[in-house]
């Protein structure tokens, strides 16, 4: 059985964001960097190109002009919103071969994509500076999954199989059967692609935010509630609000993330317009 760390290291290009996403990086945190000189890296990856475009002008950003070119579109967005939209450009292509009847791709890119928008609003809701970072997160939440799905099949298979028949919660029984949980891995990995900190702990402390760090256990509340919110009050095929409620989501969770849950209605209408918005630019 490979141990968290070996297989954290023996993700390779499986497990890693392509090439063109450290060079946008680069260029952007050059002393400086401009719209023109990001927007010539963009623009030498067609496929990053017409994504970023196609978002742009989608209502999840709500411009009233067309936007036509890179340059328009890296200066109107801004470089923190940039990051989120050439990762969720990027992390999406990045995992292939996974066997079918472990997971569906779309299915589970489209949960993801809900956590994200998710993130996002609420984190518009406590007034946070960088939002998109909340974005990341809820996209990448789940990530570690999709490398044990990749390297440990047989494994999962079995952890899957004891979900769904014992109806034991998935992290409990990869904790059973493989040693670790898959947002044990999913930190591990983003701290190897060299996103931030807040994202990394967010993502490793989801489930039990109050063992993050300090400086991360706000973040990792977030993303809790984001999950919370997804799997008890979201429907993923149409879109919209669950006409009947899976469960009430506990209230610690509102108040460690200092919201009202009486928010809930607002805050799931403006997840509906973000992810319909959204969905079909990044879930081909």
């Amino acid at each position: 059985m490979l141990s968290l760390e070996k297989l954290i290291e023996r993700s390779g290009k499986l497990g890693s964001l392509p090439a063109i996403v450290y060079k946008v990086f680069a260029v952007m945190d050059e002393s400086h960097s401009t719209a023109t000189k990001i927007g010539k890296v963009i623009n030498d990856d067609p496929a990053l190109t017409a994504r970023l475009l196609k978002l742009v002008n989608s209502p999840f950003y709500g411009f009233t002009a067309k936007v036509d070119t890179v340059y328009r579109a890296v200066a109107l967005i801004g470089h923190e919103e940039l990051r989120s939209v050439v990762i969720a450009a990027s992390a999406i292509n990045v995992f292939n071969g996974i066997p079918a009847e472990l997971v569906s791709m779309k299915d589970f890119w489209k949960r993801s994509l809900a956590v994200a928008v998710t993130a996002r609003v609420l984190a518009a809701f406590k007034r946070e500076k960088t939002i998109e970072r909340f974005f990341i997160a809820g996209l990448l939440h789940d990530i570690g999954s999709l490398l044990m799905y990749l390297k440990l099949p047989e494994e999962m298979a079995q952890v899957l199989q004891q979900e769904t028949s014992n109806g034991i919660e998935r992290a409990r029984t990869e904790k059973e059967i493989i040693g670790y949980e898959h947002t044990e891995v999913g930190g591990g990995l983003l701290k190897k692609w060299n996103l931030p900190p807040q994202i990394c702990a967010s993502v490793r402390y989801q489930l039990e935010p109050g063992k993050a760090p300090e400086k991360e256990q706000e973040s990792a509340w977030l993303l809790c509630l984001a999950n919370e919110i997804v799997d008890k009050h979201f429907d993923l095929e149409t879109g919209s609000e669950l006409e009947e409620i899976a469960g009430e989501i506990d209230i610690t969770v509102w108040q460690q993330n200092k919201l009202d849950p009486s928010l809930l209605s607002t805050i799931l209408e403006k997840v509906q317009q973000q992810f319909e918005s959204s969905k079909d630019v990044l879930i081909s």
